[in-house]
């Protein structure tokens, strides 16, 4: 067992310490990466990392089966099943300029209508992206400076809705735009503070 992993669980006899805190939700930022040699972020990409409001729908499901068999009548027997992943749902501020949102689904919407997608400038067909949500240490840390130490990675996402807050000539509040992404995958990785995978964790490919 790491000296970082024993200093993590040993919080029995001691008070508690920075190390020994849990990660603060609200440290964390998402990058995007196309799938394969093309996609339709090819110019856009840039503009979709970097901060959102919140993140939800990290969950990972897994469906039980039941059957019975025979010479055991009185319980049945539980298998694991189909499984299957959460919609991801993002929500940022409305920026002027920024419209990677509406490029994705009005590209998405040309492939299901039969027009294929012409939203790029060199013409790519694929409308999936690889996203990275990166949940970083302690800001106080004095051995780690902005590091992710907690990670997660969607494997083949696309935007499924969008959707823009309700105008109101009354309110003070801003813009909201919020994204609903569908996946066929969600890896999670611990990360120890120079980026290697934390012991007994697995550390995806492409993921820092």
């Amino acid at each position: 067992m790491s000296n970082e992993r024993k200093k993590a669980l040993n919080t029995i006899d001691t008070r508690g310490t920075i190390d020994t805190d849990p990660l603060r939700n609200f440290r964390f930022r998402v990058n995007f990466s196309k799938v394969g040699s093309n996609g339709v972020f090819d110019s856009a990409i840039v503009n979709f990392s970097g901060g959102f409001q919140s993140v939800n729908g990290l969950s990972i499901n897994t469906s039980p089966i039941s059957y019975r068999e025979g010479g055991y009548n009185t319980t049945a027997h539980m298998i694991p099943g189909m499984t299957t992943f959460s919609p991801i749902t993002l929500t940022r501020g409305a920026l002027f300029g920024n419209d990677s949102a509406i490029t994705w689904m009005r590209g998405l919407f040309a492939a299901s209508s039969g027009e294929g997608l012409q939203v790029s400038d060199s013409g790519n067909s694929s409308f999936r992206v690889n996203m990275t949500i990166q949940l970083m240490d302690h800001p106080q840390s004095s051995t780690v400076n902005n590091k992710p130490r907690m990670g997660f990675y969607v494997h083949n996402a696309w935007i499924a809705s969008l959707n823009y807050s309700g105008l109101d000539a009354q309110s003070s509040t801003l813009m909201v735009e919020t994204m609903e992404l569908t996946h066929e995958g969600l890896s999670v990785a611990m990360l120890n503070a120079d980026g290697t995978a934390y012991n007994g964790s697995v550390k995806p490919n492409g993921f820092i």
